[in-house]
């Protein structure tokens, strides 16, 4: 709401409260009710301005309040609020205001809040100062002091905010006086004035923002101790109000008190003597808590300008910590204003600064850590300090972090759950009394400061190491630093800080003085520490305890620290472990069983865990400092593995124990600390954690991690560093095996020696696995030979000793071994990157060390063995690009795998290394170690996919036949495979190698390396006298490969003869371009030919099992049994054949035997279509497809491009001839094209019976690629084989499953239209005809099928197999879509209609149309359109132009054909217009049926345009003329007749119609299950309409708007267009200014308008244009149809007469009444064709008029009269005067028109 409407509002209901008492409110309130509404300004003036400029505006107000009246002063109120707020009150009266507000402050509790809510925004709108604003403050302190609630808090709330506004006034005020200083200063041209301190005198006064705030403060600090005040006229106020006021504006506002020094003097003046004197009382807890608040805040924020007064402060507050003559809550306050202190970083390096390095002032810093210290030892018991980890009394006791003291006891602990308070002291203002504080409250206090001082010094130290340390790698990386190294990280790995100059760096002023502090804390801060760990902590306090550990030890170690760092790592060191007592180890066995080892019972506890965590990171980050230090930090870690080994397999066996007592685990608490107090008489009978075991397994999981993370970070170590970490590991290693060390010193700490000797495992040395560790990620400094010599020596030495020596375990030893393995393979791995000097000299010294761990230990051959391939597998792939010798011993170590060493001869002979696999002496004919293939094959894998290019000729034929031989081996299935595999790389390697030579050595001439088919094909052998890389030398590798790849592709086990199909198909596919027309031969005919056969052969004699029962014709990958695997195989060859076939057919078709190859290849598809089973029938016939697919033609030397078109073309009618006999063969048929064939090599199998739906759609689709390459050549012939094999394959009934082609088209049906919609028809003579003819046959084959269930909305299939068929229903509708495209298209085609094949498509669409609602349902699941109106739909298309078009080929058409298409036309329209339809189903709803005649009302329209229009043409016989005339009348009746009519039969009338048409008339009869034929031919006469004259009920028909419509028809048909062309009216006025001249003109040309019988041959010799044919054809239409209208109309009109007596007043039938209005309607309007009549004059209807005196005068008008367009009025007079008598007045009237229409033509009056 605008604050127009608002006041508006409250001045009127303010008006109505004060008229009677107060008038003048009345008025003042009315004055400003006018101002509201008009306030007399501008359009764009404000409302508020307005206001505020007149003085009238508050005067209803304020005269209100002075009545004291509640009512009106809150409405006054309210206003006055309103205004104040929108700055609509004029500013002079304020100080009015405030009186009013004074003067009415004792009205009540709401006039009191209102006051408030005023004065607040009276305050912030407007610039009040001095005299006024101290009214207003004196306000809201006197409603603060009231006594009721609600008001002193809200008042209390208002004054906090004016005084904070008052001083935002004041910040305000400074940036505008800083900006005028700036503005002047610019102008003037003088410097500008520093703006650190500004003072607010200007011209010898303060200014007013700052003199307020100023005076302000002071009263406060004045009555705040009890003094008087000067500005506010007050007395006195609340002390803890006022010291929180004080300490509002301190927190928010202390810079003003630094920029102001009047501000900054009350500081030292007022408010430290305030709080010295305070302090000195004895005062209760609300004010000692303010003062300490506020002494927080003089400290925090203005001890640098009362660095003495701090000094006090800091001073007595320690001495409040002492224990004497201080109550608990005043040390608590104290305590938590010292963890503001120590929790502000920088606050405590200034007071250190400030005082600490000052002679002459106090050691604060130190003073508060020493007091800290004390206060923290007071109670020990009370936290449960004095127990330290190394008491081994209770280890074994397992202790978790939130395990509680359960002993008698009763030892306290410190935990956040019961030593905090959710609310700090200092905090709790709204407290009178001290809170319940915890009794360890306190220590938890000293414990937080304690970690604050720490914390503190690490966060400003750390960032500063890391930046010195991120500038001095930008230093020596100067120019390859990327972005990502740019941004300095928090921490570093591995720093080495001893060189780093920290007090150089930027931002590290400090650095000293913070060197200072760690030194003088470090003895308080390391007690401390060690205090509280030996309390009982719960997890966070104890974590937080180990983070300022952690963080305070790193500090010492980047300062350079060293004492307090070492210090501090023994304490860490010390924690990490329990020490063990002689009866804390006893003996065990070890979790494998197999020996016995020493185990200790002590278990590390989650403390000793977390100590270890922080040690680890201490290592991490001091690694790089640490140098001897190392040996302690790796000792502790070998220890803390152990027993975390331990602990970690007791978890397992723990796990099964808590389920036995979980009884006892309830009753344990989980709270505890981590820590419990020393009791030696309690005891603990289960050794389970309470956390569970699958939590201490994940965190020592997570520790084990960390240890390797450390070990990771050995990369970023200096060389001297990694020295020491190298060489305190081998110390480790020997004492751990019992090895003595030379060089060994030092001593073993203290508390390590309790557990030295129990670490001792026979399964592994942690030394040595470190050392191996820490070695392969440091080899590049190992490879180095100057730098990494000495460590090199120093780890080599050490594990070839401990290999060597006796006194480890096996395990060991063999560990020593394997260490060695990896790091002489990485070493030498490192050393590529070395001059080729050192290189060589590295690997001589890594293949001694190799060859001497293989044969150092003869005992354990075979192990030697496994470990001597497992080294040469790493070997070669580290190092095997380097190795250019030695490849034949390789081989040889390889081979060993699979030849015993028994079995080796000393050298084989070059014949018998190229033996092929299979042979005596091949790997199959002997006994091989379990195993070792597994271990060798790794090798020669490694070898066929990386060194290839190192091997020369000769190796290259070991390696092929060493693949072979593993291809061969039955050992392990996935290493046959692999093997066939890596042949693939060896053939793509030489192919590169092949094409490196020719593009280098250029082609040249090169004898291939012929394969004698009648050879042994295991007998090749291949001899290279130049072992090097050659041309010859490659080929004939290439084609040996090729060999042994077909040899794999017979082999028994189904995955490797696939595999090798697959990798022998694509290794010709990709590398075919190199072949020339001799190597192309020699695969065809040699190798993949004969693969065929010989595959064919081992599939039919390997295989004897019963036939399986066909699949649903889709291809899927399984091995249910042998037959199915061997499909499998056939599939994967057909298909890779067909694809060589195609994509290399223009290399292979130079062949002089291609086309034989060609026909073996097509003769196998054609057998394996035929004679297999559905997946490999239909991989052949895609196949089939493949080959069929056309290749772009490339100029070819040896071929022209005539010769290469001719033997295309040979090959393309190959295939023809191949798709006719399959499909012959599938249908039975006979070919018409192809000659039969006799003979199948099929193995003794017969020929499928049962082709799935699958494999004929892949049969079909043939086609789609062979009709483009063969329509050239396509002629008639072939295209009638084609269509009457697709058609055959659609009616194919003995598919196993069917597709549903309801809603859509079947797979096979869309194929086969796919292929008809790419025949080029025009290019074939008949084409169209015989293609129309079969899109027909196909439309028909949805209705050959009877007893369709009228009642369903869909049809559902059999699932018997027997019974499956497919219903056609999609394929109707696609066919009748292509029929009328077809019929578009080709119009113009003569054959179409001289062969019959339009006719025929009439008859197909007109069963369709005469079935209408029998017809089978159309859709099942997606709605369409029913058959019988896509028939009418296209058959109305197909009539559109087909008619025309048939009479402009009159010459071309037979007479026969002619007359064909107009009986279809009829025998169509008998079967859709006869009255008694549409015999619809009987739950049809009526708007379907009304849609149903409104389509029918549209076909009728288009018949009527294009058939009834064009039936009178002369070439239509005359008996299907007075046929169709006669279905017209038929269907114009409008009354079904009763079913014991009888009449003359149809076949008696029209003769028209032969036996066939007349059959068809009555199989149209049968399917609408309407009625007989002679029923039919009755409906048709119309003879039962004489039954009008009767009383009798009639029914009418159900098409009522479809009877009006065919009779709208028959006058049409009648009707003289050019007549009709104007207006009724026009006609007659014509016809009556010239009756003479009629009559004249009628006589004179009655020779040539009146004609007689109707003659065909004469009215063609009439016709001379295309108008005289239409009048022709209309005349003779008319000249039928004229006797039927009259005949039907007398018989009305008759009727009428007769039923009018009988019925009397009795109204008529409504359908009657309509049919007679009609009638006589149409016969007024009707302008009959002249000279129709004039052949009925014989009739008796015409006596009447032709009765003249002379039988010459009586011919002559008659025949005038008949002539005349109105004759039919006076055909008719006799029964239209017979009607006159009727007593309906709307038949009379139109009786009447048509009598003065006849009256008008005789040219006679109307009167007369």
């Amino acid at each position: 709401m605008s604050i127009a409407a608002y006041l508006q509002t409250e001045l009127v209901t303010l008006s109505n409260e004060a008229r009677r008492k107060h008038p003048e409110i009345k008025e003042a309130a009315e004055r400003v009710i006018a101002l509201l509404r008009h306030p007399g300004q501008g359009p764009g003036s404000n409302l508020s301005s307005i206001l505020s400029q007149n003085q009238d505006v508050l005067k209803p107000f304020l005269l209100a309040c002075d009545t004291k009246n509640v009512k009106l002063v809150t409405i006054s109120m309210g206003c006055l609020r309103e205004l104040i707020s929108h700055h609509a009150m004029p500013e002079s009266a304020i100080e009015v205001v405030l009186k009013t507000l004074n003067d009415i402050m004792s009205q009540g509790v709401e006039i009191q809040l209102k006051i408030l809510q005023t004065i607040l925004p009276l305050l912030t709108n407007y610039e009040v100062h001095g005299e006024s604003l101290a009214e207003a403050l004196l306000l809201c302190f006197r409603l603060q002091d009231s006594r009721v609630v609600f008001v002193n808090n809200t008042a209390a709330a208002t004054l906090r905010q004016l005084v904070i506004y008052i001083f935002d006034k004041v910040g305000e005020e400074d940036i505008r006086l800083e900006e005028s200083r700036k503005a002047s200063s610019a102008q003037s041209g003088d410097a500008e004035r520093p703006s650190s301190e500004i003072s607010t005198e200007v011209d010898g006064h303060m200014e007013p923002c700052a003199f307020d705030a100023y005076q302000l403060f002071q009263d406060l600090c004045l009555l705040t101790n009890s003094e008087q005040a000067r500005f506010l006229k007050l007395g006195s106020i609340s002390r803890t109000f006022g010291l929180e006021l004080i300490e509002s504006v301190l927190t928010n506002h202390f810079h003003l008190f630094k920029q102001h020094t009047e501000l900054a003097s009350l500081l030292r003046e007022r408010v430290c003597p305030l709080i010295i004197k305070n302090f000195s009382d004895k005062h209760d807890f609300p004010q000692t808590m303010r003062l300490m608040r506020v002494v927080y805040i003089l400290i925090k924020q203005f001890h640098e300008i009362l660095s003495i007064e701090c000094e006090i402060f800091l001073s007595m507050l320690t001495k409040l910590l002492e224990p004497e003559g201080n109550i608990q809550w005043q040390r608590v306050l104290a305590m938590e204003i010292f963890r503001g202190i120590c929790g502000d970083s920088a606050l405590l390096r200034r007071i250190y600064k400030t005082y600490d390095q000052q002679s002459t002032s106090t050691d604060i810093f130190g003073d508060m850590i020493i007091a800290i210290g004390r206060l923290s030892t007071e109670k020990p018991l009370l936290i449960g300090a004095g127990g330290f980890i190394q008491d081994a009394s209770d280890n074994h006791k397992p202790v978790t972090m939130n395990e509680r003291d359960l002993s008698d006891n009763g030892t306290g602990s410190l935990s956040m759950t019961t030593s905090t308070m959710r609310i700090q002291c200092v905090d709790q203002l709204d407290k009178a009394d001290p809170p319940q504080i915890p009794e360890t409250y306190l220590y938890y206090l000293a414990l937080v400061c304690i970690n604050s001082i720490a914390d503190g010094l690490a966060s400003y130290v750390f960032p500063i190491v890391s930046q010195a340390l991120h500038e001095r790698l930008l230093g020596n990386r100067e120019g390859e630093i990327t972005e990502a190294e740019a941004a300095p990280s928090s921490l570093t790995v591995f720093p080495n800080t001893n060189t780093l100059e920290l007090a150089k760096t930027k931002e590290a002023d400090e650095i000293p003085l913070v060197t200072t502090m760690a030194e003088s804390a470090w003895p308080g801060l390391l007690a401390a520490f060690s205090y509280f760990l030996s309390a009982n902590l719960d997890e966070e306090l104890f974590h937080n305890v180990m983070r300022a550990y952690q963080n305070f030890t790193s500090v010492c170690g980047v300062l350079q620290l060293t004492t307090p760092r070492d210090a501090f790592l023994t304490s860490l060191c010390k924690n990490c472990l329990p020490v063990l007592s002689p009866m804390d180890q006893k003996t065990v066995v070890s979790p494998s069983g197999s020996i016995s080892q020493e185990v200790t019972t002590a278990n590390l506890n989650d403390k000793n865990m977390y100590c270890i965590r922080v040690i680890l990171n201490v290592a991490q980050y001091l690694g790089g400092t640490l140098f001897d230090s190392w040996h302690l930090i790796l000792e502790t870690m070998q220890h803390a593995e152990f027993l975390l080994t331990v602990k970690l397999h007791r978890g397992s066996s723990s796990a099964q124990q808590a389920k036995r007592q979980g009884s006892i685990q309830q009753n344990i608490k989980v709270n505890t600390p981590i820590l419990q107090g020393r009791n030696t008489n309690s005891t603990f009978d289960t050794g389970i954690s309470v956390s569970g075991p699958s939590h201490q397994e994940a965190d020592v999981l997570a520790l084990l991690a960390s240890f390797k993370q450390l070990f990771d970070l050995t990369i970023h170590l200096e060389l001297q560093s990694f020295q020491s970490v190298t060489r305190a590991l081998c110390r480790l290693g020997a004492a751990g095996c019992g090895i003595p060390m030379a060089d060994w010193k030092g001593s073993v700490a203290p508390f390590l020696k309790g557990i030295r000797n129990v670490n001792r495992s026979e399964d592994k040395s942690f030394a040595i696995e470190k050392l191996r560790y820490i070695c392969l990620l440091n080899v590049s400094r190992l490879a180095d030979g100057e730098n990494g010599q000495t460590v090199w020596d120093a780890v080599v030495n050490f594990l070839i000793e401990t290999s060597n020596h006796m006194t480890p375990s096996i395990r060991i030893r063999m560990q020593a071994c394997d260490a060695i393995s990896d790091i002489v393979i990485a070493a030498m791995a490192q050393a590529e990157h070395s001059p080729s000097e050192e290189q060589e000299e590295t690997q001589m010294r890594v293949m001694k060390n190799l060859r001497e761990l293989i044969h150092g230990h003869g005992n354990i051959l075979v192990e030697i063995q496994r470990m001597g391939l497992e080294t040469l597998s790493k070997l070669l792939q580290s190092s095997g690009q380097t190795l250019s010798v030695g490849w034949g011993l390789i081989f040889d170590m390889i081979q060993c795998s699979i030849v015993s060493p028994t079995q080796r001869s000393p050298g084989p002979t070059p014949e018998q290394d190229l033996r092929s696999p299979g042979t005596p002496n091949g790997p199959s004919g002997s006994t091989k170690p379990s195993g070792l293939v597994r271990i060798a094959f790794p090798c020669l894998q490694l070898i066929c996919t990386d060194f290839l290019s190192l091997l020369n000729a000769t190796n290259l034929q070991l390696c092929i036949d060493t693949l072979a031989a593993f291809g061969h081996q039955t050992e392990d299935l996935n290493i046959s495979l692999t093997s066939v595999g890596l042949l693939w790389n060896i053939s793509d390697f030489i192919q590169q190698s092949r094409r490196e030579v020719v593009s280098k050595d250029g082609p040249t001439q090169v004898p291939q390396v012929e394969l004698d088919g009648s050879a042994d094909k295991e007998e090749v052998i291949l001899l290279f006298p130049d072992p090097e890389v050659t041309l010859v030398n490659l080929d004939g590798l290439w084609m040996l490969l090729l060999f042994r790849i077909s040899s794999l592709c017979s082999d028994a086990r189904p995955e490797v003869r696939n595999s090798a199909i697959q990798t022998l198909l694509r290794t010709i596919q990709i590398n075919a371009s190199s072949l020339d027309r001799k190597a192309w031969r020699q695969c065809i005919w040699k190798i993949l030919l004969p693969l065929l056969k010989r595959i064919d052969d081992a599939s039919s004699t390997n295989v004897q099992e019963a036939a399986e029962p066909v699949n649903a014709g889709y291809f899927v990958m399984r091995s249910d049994s042998p037959s199915k695997q061997w499909d499998e195989t056939h599939v994967l060859l057909y298909s890779g054949l067909a694809d060589i076939f195609q994509s290399f057919m223009l290399q292979l078709i130079v062949m002089d035997d291609y086309l034989e190859a060609w026909a073996f290849l097509l003769d196998h598809f054609e057998t394996a279509t035929l004679f297999s089973s559905p997946d490999v029938a239909i991989a052949a016939l895609k196949g089939i497809q493949t080959v069929t697919r056309t290749v772009a033609s490339a100029g070819d030397d040896l071929l022209t491009a005539d010769e290469l078109q001719t033997r295309q073309r040979l090959l393309w009618d190959k295939i023809w001839t191949t798709w006719e006999r399959i499909g012959c063969a599938i249908t039975k048929r006979t070919p018409l094209i192809s000659p039969r064939r006799e003979e199948y090599h099929s193995h003794g199998r017969p020929v499928t019976t049962h082709f799935t739906q699958e494999a004929l759609t892949e049969f079909v689709n043939i086609l789609h690629h062979l009709y483009p390459v063969i329509s050239a050549t396509f002629q008639l012939k072939d295209l009638q084989a084609l269509l009457e094999v697709t058609h055959l394959l659609l009616l194919y009934d003995t598919s196993p499953v069917y597709r549903p082609d309801i809603d859509y088209l079947s797979p096979l049906q869309s194929s086969v239209h796919e292929a008809i919609a790419q025949l080029n028809l025009s290019e074939i003579g008949g084409g169209p005809a015989a293609v129309l003819d079969q899109l027909t046959r196909q439309f028909l084959l949805a209705f050959q099928e009877t007893g369709f269930d009228n009642n369903a909305s869909d049809t559902a299939l059999p699932s018997s197999a027997n019974a499956v068929t497919p219903t056609y229903i999609a394929l109707c509708k696609a066919a009748v879509i292509k029929i009328v495209d077809m019929l578009e298209k080709f119009q113009q085609e003569k054959g179409i209609y001289a062969s019959g094949a339009y006719a025929t498509v009439l008859k197909a669409l007109g069963i369709a149309m005469r079935l209408r609602y029998s017809c089978p349902p159309s859709f099942k699941h997606v709605e369409d359109v029913p058959l019988w109106k896509i028939a009418t739909t296209a058959f109305l298309e197909c009539i559109k132009n087909g008619v025309r078009i048939v009479e402009t080929f009159e010459k071309d058409i037979e007479e026969q054909q002619f007359q064909e298409i107009w009986k279809e036309l009829l025998v169509i329209c008998y079967g859709t217009m006869a009255p008694s339809l549409p015999l619809c189903m009987p739950e049809m709803p009526l708007k379907n049926q009304a849609l149903d005649e409104s389509f029918d009302l549209v076909f009728l329209s288009c018949m009527k345009s294009k058939v009834f229009s064009r039936m009178g043409y002369h070439r239509v016989p005359l008996p299907i003329l007075e046929d169709m005339i006669k279905v017209i009348d038929n269907a114009a009746n409008l009354y079904i007749p009763p079913t014991n009519m009888t009449a003359r039969s149809l076949t008696h009338d029209s003769v028209a119609l032969t036996t066939e048409e007349k059959a068809k008339l009555t199989l149209a009869a049968d399917s609408m299950n309407a009625m007989s034929v002679d029923s039919l031919a009755d409906s048709v006469q119309g003879v039962w309409i004489n039954l009008h004259s009767t009383t009798d009920t009639t029914i009418p028909v159900r098409r009522e708007r479809f009877a009006f419509t065919c009779l709208d028809i028959l006058f049409e048909l009648c009707s003289d267009c050019e007549s009709s062309n104007g207006s009724v009216s026009h006609s007659v006025h014509k016809q009556d200014s010239s009756a003479s001249e009629s009559f004249t003109n009628h006589g004179s040309k009655r020779g040539s308008s009146v004609s007689g019988p109707l003659d065909d041959a004469s009215t063609s010799q009439q016709l001379t244009s295309p108008g005289s044919t239409e009048t022709a054809s209309r005349h003779r239409t008319a000249q039928i149809a004229t006797p039927v209208l009259m005949k039907r109309c007398r018989v009305i009109l008759d009727a009428y007469g007769s039923d009018q007596k009988l019925l009397g007043k009795c109204p008529f039938p409504r359908l009657r009444q309509q049919e007679l209005c009609l009638v006589l309607r149409r016969l007024d309007e009707l302008k009959l064709v002249p000279g129709v009549l004039v052949a009925q004059k014989g009739d008796s209807s015409l006596d009447c008029v032709a009765n003249p005196s002379s039988q010459d005068r009586r011919d002559v008008l008659s025949d005038i009269i008949l002539s005349g367009p109105v004759a039919h009025l006076f055909y008719l007079s006799e029964s239209l005067t017979e009607a006159l008598f009727c007593s309906d007045p709307e038949v009379l009237e139109l009786i009447k028109a048509c009598l003065r229409t006849s009256r008008r033509w005789l040219g006679l009056k109307v009167g007369y």
